[in-house]
């Protein structure tokens, strides 16, 4: 009675044992149902189970990933629920199924497709999309590997070249708003240059070659008029866009700087009349233009014009550097939240770790024990 009695304690354990380490996920061992009888006849007592690898940990939530060089496939993935291993025909309720492929990336170039289910990953058997995206990590970038996916029930293999990426955040949580910066411009009048100058009211250009030999201009060189500003000294004297000052006062013109430096020339008072040399229709004619200098009062209101558009100017870029400090405190702050969460998962993980090693000691010692009983109880049968 006490052999069959041992015997029956030792198959209980042995079922708990197998039961326990079954629903390791859940980290806690269930109570065995009660054997039946034991027969009179001992029979051998079965091989107690091997333990099982640990599951991967629970993927914490992800707010922030942070493309930091390593390699990327360029998916997003989630689990395979029964559901959807029917739905899609896959050979188990394992794998990952991909859920968005971004543009020009190593899964696009490959042909992954949303929907698709990736159950290989280079030669290893993907369970779930957190081993995926591990798989994917420690492969190096630039490799070329191959993927077995099922798609509409039917499997292809794939081969993809991870890329690598630095200095890019994807962000699959609550979005951050960001204010636009927009760099003011600053308008400041081009007549600062006539102050106290005699201007001829024009817009020219040094003529090319090319012009001078289009426009019928002799030497080869002038002033083409490409705009003529109304009621200003070139108005009043009759010219007009499309004409070639080549002369001032008789003094060939040979650019833009001469023209201006000989409309200059001599001038001591108020006015002055000036005779230019124009070619026109591949004509030579001449047109006598009067000048004037600029008032002190314009000076004045020039300056003042200037003056507040600087001001307004300034105001603009203080706005702009108000926003840019306000979006580099809302960086700051998004990259110590993703510190802190990173510090927390890594918390999270290692505590699970140390839990599940726990748990696997508990069950190495009670499968010890089990032997131990196992191996004394043959040895009472021997005696």
């Amino acid at each position: 009675m006490r052999r069959k009695s041992c015997w029956g304690w030792m198959l209980t354990i042995a079922l708990t044992i197998g039961v326990a380490a079954a629903g390791a996920a859940n980290l806690r061992a269930q109570e065995a149902p009660t054997p039946p009888p034991t027969p009179h006849a001992v029979p051998e007592p079965s091989e107690p189970p091997e333990p099982t690898e640990p599951p991967e940990p629970p993927e914490s939530p992800q707010i922030f990933v942070m493309n930091d060089g390593t390699a990327h496939l360029g998916v997003d993935l989630s689990d395979v629920s029964t559901e959807k291993a029917q739905q899609l025909k896959l050979p188990a309720v394992a794998g990952a199924i991909v859920t968005h492929v971004q543009s020009d990336s190593a899964a696009s170039k490959a042909g992954i497709q949303k929907g698709d289910a990736i159950i290989e990953f280079d030669g290893e058997r993907v369970r779930s999309s957190a081993e995926l995206r591990r798989l994917i990590r420690e492969t190096p970038v630039g490799r070329t590997v191959e993927m077995k996916i099922v798609r509409d029930g039917k499997t292809q293999v794939l081969s993809a070249k991870l890329k690598g990426e630095r200095e890019s955040m994807t962000i699959s949580g609550p979005a951050i708003a960001m204010p636009s910066i927009k760099i003011p411009d600053i308008h400041i009048p081009m007549s600062i240059y006539g102050f106290n100058r005699a201007t001829l009211g024009i817009t020219g250009d040094d003529l090319s070659s090319q012009l001078a030999e289009y426009f019928g201009v002799k030497q080869g060189k002038g002033v083409l008029v490409s705009e003529v500003t109304k009621g200003g000294a070139a108005d009043k004297a009759g010219l007009k866009a499309g004409d070639v000052i080549v002369q001032v006062d008789g003094k060939p013109i040979g650019g833009v700087d001469e023209l201006r430096s000989a409309l200059n020339e001599n001038f001591t008072g108020d006015t002055r009349k000036v005779s230019l040399t124009i070619v026109r229709d591949r004509q030579e004619q001449t047109i006598t233009a009067e000048l004037t200098r600029t008032s002190p009062n314009h000076q004045e209101q020039s300056l003042s014009t200037i003056e507040q558009n600087l001001a307004a100017a300034e105001a603009r870029l203080q706005v702009a550097q108000e926003k840019a400090e306000q979006a580099q405190e809302l960086i700051s702050a998004r990259a110590a939240l993703q510190a802190e969460l990173e510090k927390q998962r890594a918390q999270m993980k290692s505590e699970w770790q140390k839990q599940m090693n726990e748990q696997m000691l508990m069950y190495q010692d009670r499968l010890k024990q089990l032997q131990d009983q196992r191996i004394a109880l043959r040895q009472n049968q021997l005696i």
